[in-house]
């Protein structure tokens, strides 16, 4: 699944709470669900199969759900990330491949590496998410609101980020809310996911 989505990076807490409840949201608000605690753990092999294949494996608590997501590398420009994914509810965290249900996903991750291979945790985010359900000119995008801290090599660094994600229609849409958004709460776009932050600081 090819996932599309745009990333904007918020100063404050207070500035996010206040993009939840501006009018340009509430306007176009279906559905609100959270504040909900999100843990994701990032894993590799001891050889870093997965990284030298430019690629991620994570699992993630969602609430009392948990996840799987395989990622292929992907492209983000001026906060527009794109990129192919692969998901898949699973039992609990990852400690090789093998604990992977079958399926597309488990089946793409061992081209990479074996299911015996044991696997480490390299980046880890806690945060707690809202999702704001928005429809915008029959477009439809999911709001995540997210706080908390990424963290790797035994270092962190905060988070304070919003994510507007398409799943159905035009791009056009979401881009224009976007913008407007940037401009309203003076945001940043977003040059890197949580996952290549967290990947900086062992660079440092």
């Amino acid at each position: 699944m090819l996932e599309q989505e745009i990333k904007l990076i918020v100063d404050s807490q207070d500035i996010l709470e206040s993009i939840i409840q501006c009018g340009l949201i509430q306007s176009n608000m279906q559905e609100r669900l959270g504040p909900i605690r999100f843990v994701a753990r990032y894993h590799d092999t001891p050889n870093r199969d997965f990284t030298r294949s430019n690629s991620s494996l994570r699992s993630r608590m969602e609430g009392e759900l948990m996840r799987a997501t395989f990622k292929e590398k992907g492209s983000i420009v001026d906060g527009f990330s794109q990129h192919h994914e692969l998901e898949t509810v699973i039992d609990g965290w990852l400690e090789t491949t093998g604990m992977l249900p079958e399926g597309a996903l488990k089946s793409r991750v061992l081209q990479i590496v074996d299911e015996n291979d044991p696997l480490e945790t390299i980046v880890s985010v806690e945060m707690s998410r809202t999702i704001l359900k928005l429809v915008v000119a029959n477009t439809e995008i999911e709001c995540a609101a997210d706080s908390g801290c990424i963290l790797a090599n035994q270092r962190s660094v905060p988070l304070c980020e919003l994510e507007l994600e398409l799943k159905r229609g035009e791009i056009l849409p979401m881009r224009q809310l976007a913008e407007e958004l940037k401009e309203r709460f003076s945001l940043t776009w977003s040059r890197q996911t949580k996952f290549a932050i967290g990947m900086e600081l062992w660079k440092t």
